[in-house]
């Protein structure tokens, strides 16, 4: 009796179950750029663009973009990789490079909404993250431009229009945490050459008219049997292969 339980125990170690793999995009949940002021009093959390790099005066912007972690996948996804796509919609003769910096603070959306190129942002309203506010009214970032890992997760060059993509194994790291932990699910802050004036790229947002230019994050990922699935099959092969030893 002994040697044939060891004998199924040993079949069912041997068990290999199908994974099947799979892919999704997701728009962002909330995106929105800080602009860098004194006083903290430009906004634009529901403008159609998105904006990182320096202008020509030189003034510091940075796009803040975050993504849904805890409804989109199926239970018992394992994630391979993500990549985030953006669209430029300026153009520009110059390359600079772009790097996405994972948040370290909690922020929020507001309702400002920038007129014409928005570049010059809006009026800051209640809710809106600011150069100095991570929630106008309500939180201070703890420094100045927001916070975030100074270690960029993914880095790429950016030129004239059109779409660009960043992915890297970090990205992938950050995404995992985040539906691990979700009140860590801060997003990444994009940033482009500070370095320089000039270096401004003006990209489409979430509220952007256009639904075939707004960010996405697509994520690929593979399902794992759920544990009852595993067992059952394994009792199942476990069975038949002690009927297979009887009819011997």
């Amino acid at each position: 009796m002994l040697a044939r339980c060891s004998a199924s125990f040993i079949v069912i170690g041997l068990i290999t179950l199908p994974v099947t793999a799979d892919m999704m995009q997701v728009s962002a949940s909330r995106d929105t750029t800080l602009y860098e002021s004194t006083t903290g009093a430009l906004a634009n959390g529901s403008g159609q663009y998105l904006f990182a790099g320096n202008t020509n005066q030189p003034q510091t912007r940075r796009t803040l973009i975050a993504f849904e972690t805890t409804s989109v996948l199926p239970e018992n996804a394992l994630i391979q990789s993500v990549s985030l796509r953006l669209h430029v919609a300026s153009a520009s003769t110059l390359t600079n490079n772009f790097s996405l910096h994972r948040m370290t603070s909690s922020w929020t959306e507001g309702a400002s909404d920038a007129t014409g190129n928005e570049g010059g942002g809006a009026t800051a309203m209640s809710g809106d993250a600011t150069w100095l506010h991570s929630s106008l009214f309500e939180t201070l970032w703890n420094s100045p431009g927001g916070d975030f890992d100074s270690a960029a997760s993914a880095s790429i060059s950016v030129g004239d229009l059109g779409f660009y993509s960043w992915t890297s194994a970090q990205m992938t790291a950050d995404f995992r945490e985040w539906v691990a932990h979700p009140q860590s699910s801060f997003g990444w802050m994009l940033r482009g050459d500070e370095s320089a004036p000039g270096t401004t790229r003006r990209f489409d947002s979430s509220e952007s008219y256009d639904s075939s230019v707004v960010p996405m994050l697509t994520i690929e990922y593979s399902v794992a049997p759920a544990p009852g699935s595993l067992a059952l099959f394994a009792l199942s092969s476990a069975l038949a292969s002690r009927q297979r030893r009887r009819r011997e």
